[in-house]
């Protein structure tokens, strides 16, 4: 073939030239588009992995604890951009652009109802969450609305604080292991301060059955690291019971005076908040404040971003909120517990009669002496707490049927207390106990929205209420995991790690009410 005609060879040359300049302009544009998406990954890391804790680290606390990778509801999952799409919002009608926005808001100054196991535990993770975030300077400001003094009032104030991760039947609860530990690390920070609330780093569940012993058995064979078979004679010989053997409960597992913890806990509240330069304020109110006197009420709240319920059994009976008669309202039911604080008068016989804590449906505990640093008397004795009745009736069992029943429930592992001690008084305290569910008797926690709750009137004018109740007879070993869930969700005003963290978190909006209570039906007698 000759040689190419020149007109052909410039049409050649013109297409050669355009092809390079195309590939040119893709690579141009393939680099620029790669650039743009690094910056978005980076921008969204920022965003959202900061901010809602994606890709920390996991932890470990002193009891050697870590989370269990095999089982699904006690493994800490990151939080996915994607997830956002999961969200399970209150108000239906609240468009994505809105949602995202709350999603995104910062909540700097919050008021908690309630300055028990609940409403403290969430102050302390609110502290803990502002520390840890360098990225947003703007101090945090929390007020505590309570009737009574640090430890001085509710249920908590009179709880027995024996603390342990087991169900009465000796199996696993939901969260146990997790919530140990979030209870552990409270109790740490709180003996900071208070270092007597630590009454016993163990405790003892009595087997007093052949189902008992074979309960029992099965726990120490599943969770040798928290529970070691004793057999009777060992037992007995130990606690001077008359027992057929039981279990020595440790490692986390421990006996807490709830009034000097509480105290604690709201001490290091104290150091953390000045150590970031925000506030927090105990602000106690009487009766007359929360009964019947809307006006005060929303005027004390309107400053708040944030409104966190955690009163407890306190939020039906001063009225906070009303359960109705419908079928609708909160899954709940009141519960008083009674129990008896009494004095032994030792001697080398007596002080065997259970200088340790004791569990079997009833309790026996110690308590810290009265007076012990001036009372010659208080040094020669040990105080006990026996609990606690479980009534429902309105009207309170009288002090002597609390005495028989107390005496009957007990009276195999305690004999020695019962024969030789004297009965101090009788505490009462009310409990919001939630009903069963898919795991038991879990929290009720989230978001306290008309839209999920048409039924349940409220006095508390606000569109930014969060509620934290229904912990019962589970407060010590649940108050620390849970308030650190509804903290994270409080601080970002979205439930997005409640739900990434336990899925069905808002079990009590599908579950209908059928106890038909109302703050009438139990009367706080003490």
């Amino acid at each position: 073939m000759g040689p190419l005609p020149l007109h052909m060879l410039l049409q050649f040359m013109l297409i050669s030239h355009a092809v390079c300049r195309v590939r040119v302009e893709a690579i141009v544009i393939t680099s620029l588009s790669h650039h743009l998406q690094r910056m978005t990954h980076i921008n969204h890391s920022r965003l959202f992995g900061r901010r809602f804790g994606a890709g920390r680290s996991r932890r470990t606390t002193n009891t050697g604890f870590v989370h269990n990778a095999s089982k699904p509801h006690l493994r800490r999952q990151r939080l996915h951009k994607s997830s956002l799409c999961l969200t399970k919002h209150n108000d239906d009608n609240v468009d994505s652009t809105t949602r995202e926005h709350q999603q995104h808001r910062p909540i700097r100054r919050i008021g908690i109802i309630g300055g028990g196991l609940a409403g403290l535990s969430v102050a302390y993770h609110l502290l803990d969450i502002s520390e840890k975030n360098t990225e947003n300077s703007d101090p945090l400001h929390i007020v505590i609305y309570d009737k009574a003094k640090v430890g001085e009032g509710g249920a908590s104030s009179v709880a027995g604080g024996l603390q342990h991760p087991f169900s009465p039947r000796g199996k696993l609860i939901h969260f146990g292991l997790e919530a140990l530990q979030c209870s552990n690390r409270l109790v740490q920070v709180a003996m900071k301060h208070q270092p007597s609330c630590l009454i016993r780093p163990h405790l003892y569940r009595i087997a007093l059955s052949d189902a008992n012993v074979k309960q029992l058995q099965d726990t120490a064979t599943k969770y040798p690291e928290l529970a070691t078979w004793l057999p009777k004679e060992e037992l007995d010989n130990l606690l001077g019971a008359e027992t057929m053997g039981g279990v020595k409960l440790g490692n986390g597992c421990q006996v807490i005076h709830v009034p000097t913890y509480l105290k604690g806990l709201w001490e290091e509240c104290e150091r953390k908040a000045t150590e970031i330069n925000g506030s927090i304020t105990w602000e106690q109110t009487s009766h007359k404040e929360l009964e019947n006197n809307n006006d005060i009420i929303n005027e004390k709240l309107s400053n708040h971003e944030a409104v966190i319920l955690a009163a407890g059994a306190g939020l039906l009976q001063d009225g906070l909120i009303c359960n109705n008669h419908h079928e609708d309202g909160l899954p709940v039911q009141l519960v008083r517990g009674q129990s008896i604080e009494m004095t032994l008068q030792f001697s080398d016989k007596d002080i065997i009669a259970s200088n340790e804590a004791m569990l079997c449906g009833k309790y026996t505990s110690p308590l810290p002496a009265l007076n012990e640093a001036t009372d010659e008397t208080a040094k020669q004795s040990k105080r006990f707490v026996i609990g606690a009745t479980h009534e429902f009736m309105s009207e309170a069992l009288e002090t002597s049927q609390v005495v028989d029943e107390l005496k009957k429930r007990s009276y195999p592992f305690a004999s020695n207390l019962w024969d030789h001690g004297e009965i101090d008084r009788i505490t009462t305290g009310v409990r919001m106990q939630s009903n069963r569910g898919k795991f038991g008797r879990m929290p009720i926690i989230g978001k306290f929205s008309t839209a999920k709750n048409p039924d349940v009137d409220r006095r508390v004018a606000s569109d930014r209420l969060w509620i934290f109740t229904g912990l019962s007879s589970r407060g010590l070993i649940y108050h620390g995991l849970f308030g650190r869930m509804l903290a994270e969700a409080v601080s970002h005003d979205n439930e997005v790690t409640l739900q990434q963290q336990f899925q069905e978190f808002d079990w009590w909006r599908q579950q209908k009410n059928h106890s038909k209570i109302d703050k009438e039906r139990i009367e706080l007698k003490t």
